[in-house]
């Protein structure tokens, strides 16, 4: 029996795997696009046709992220809201202003993190890694669940690493 699957391995770009993928129509909200996996995510989403909504804290370099994109393409469906895990009162700022704006909600991906952070706190006292990756997208989560479900059928996809084998605790 052959197994007509593809192969991804680390190797593999985000424009290969959405190689035979449309998105047009698609709404698309991202944290962490301003560098990395984020950004390589963004742009090829973006080139593929989706609505890419960027949320990240600094609205500079994500401006910059959206001219380099339109660079490539004609199409013009980038959107920048401003978002800063490590404050919620930040997180339920950028999701009332997504909310706001009457977009559906497709995919809810998480790409923002932290790794290998100081013993710092967030605004509201938490850890900071723990805030950051873990409290914040989740209360992104619970305000944008609603309209998560009526746009259904719709995905949360969150990004993850193996960082955590490098920490000692495990």
């Amino acid at each position: 029996m052959s197994n007509n699957k593809p192969k991804y391995g680390g190797s593999t770009t985000a424009v290969k795997v959405l190689k035979d993928v449309d998105l047009t129509g698609k709404t698309i909200l991202i944290t962490g696009t301003t560098a990395g996996i984020g950004r390589e995510t963004a742009r090829s989403l973006a080139l593929k046709g989706a609505h890419v909504v960027m949320a990240n804290r600094n609205v500079n370099l994500s401006q910059e992220l959206r001219d380099e994109i339109y660079k490539e393409t004609s199409y013009r469906k980038i959107d920048i809201i401003q978002l800063d895990l490590n404050s919620l009162v930040s997180v339920k700022h950028a999701s009332e202003e997504y909310l706001s704006k009457g977009w559906p909600l497709n995919v809810l991906i998480f790409n923002a993190g932290l790794n290998n952070a100081p013993n710092r706190a967030t605004k509201d006292g938490y850890e900071s890694t723990f805030g950051i990756n873990h409290l914040g997208h989740f209360y992104l989560t619970y305000l944008l669940m609603d309209k998560l479900r009526e746009s259904a059928p719709s995905r949360l996809v969150v990004v993850s690493s193996a960082s955590h084998s490098h920490s000692g605790v495990c």
